[in-house]
C-alpha cells in the first residue's frame, strides 16, 4: 500500500509535470495516462475523487482559470486512461493467441480504434443489396399517420435487416 510520503512525491512529480515551459500546462489526460500509477495508489491508499482534487490543487494542478478540477472532469478523465490502457492489454493478449503465420503479410494489423484512410472504407450503399432477394418478407405496412416520419431510405434499412434475418433463419 502507497504511504503519504510517496504519494506526495508523485504529487510533486505530477505537478512538476504539468506546467510547461513558458507558462503552459499539459493536457489533463496526457497527464493522468504518465501518472496512472498515483492515481491507482492514491485509491488504494483510501483517497476519493475530492480528496485527489485537493491534493492536486496543492501541488498546483488546476483547471482554467486557477479553479480546482472537477470531480466530473477528473474521474472521466481517469476512468477513460484506466479504459484505453485495458483495451491495449487485451488486444497484446489477443495478439498472442493468434499465430502469426495466420495474418495476411499484405495487411498490417490495425487497433480497433484506428480508423482507416475514408478512401479505404466501403460505402455503405455498395454493401447493401438494390433489391431484396426472393426470399424476403414484405416492408411492413406503415400507418399513413407514420409516414412522414420514416423516409425510404429508412424504410429500405428496415426490409435489408428485415431479409438477412429471414436468410438467416432459414427462410
Amino acid at each position: 500500500m502507497a504511504n503519504n510520503k510517496e504519494l506526495e512525491a508523485g504529487l510533486k512529480a505530477m505537478a512538476e509535470d504539468f506546467h510547461l515551459p513558458g507558462g503552459g500546462r499539459k493536457k489533463l489526460s496526457l497527464l493522468v495516462a504518465e501518472h496512472m500509477d498515483w492515481f491507482d495508489a492514491a485509491e488504494r491508499r483510501g483517497m476519493g475523487w475530492q480528496d485527489m482534487i485537493r491534493a492536486l490543487t496543492t501541488g498546483g494542478v488546476t483547471g482554467r482559470g486557477g479553479k480546482p478540477l472537477s470531480v466530473g472532469t477528473l474521474s472521466s478523465t481517469v476512468w477513460r486512461k484506466r479504459a484505453e490502457a485495458d483495451q491495449v492489454r487485451s488486444d497484446a493478449g489477443r495478439a498472442r493467441l493468434v499465430p502469426s503465420e495466420l495474418i495476411p503479410e499484405s495487411q498490417p494489423v490495425r487497433s480497433r480504434k484506428a480508423n482507416p484512410e475514408p478512401e479505404a472504407r466501403p460505402k455503405a450503399a455498395a454493401r447493401r443489396p438494390t433489391s431484396p432477394p426472393a426470399s424476403a418478407p414484405p416492408p411492413p405496412k406503415v400507418p399513413e399517420s407514420e409516414k412522414s416520419d420514416l423516409t425510404s431510405e429508412a424504410l429500405r434499412s428496415i426490409q435489408d435487416k428485415l431479409a438477412r434475418v429471414a436468410k438467416l433463419r432459414g427462410g
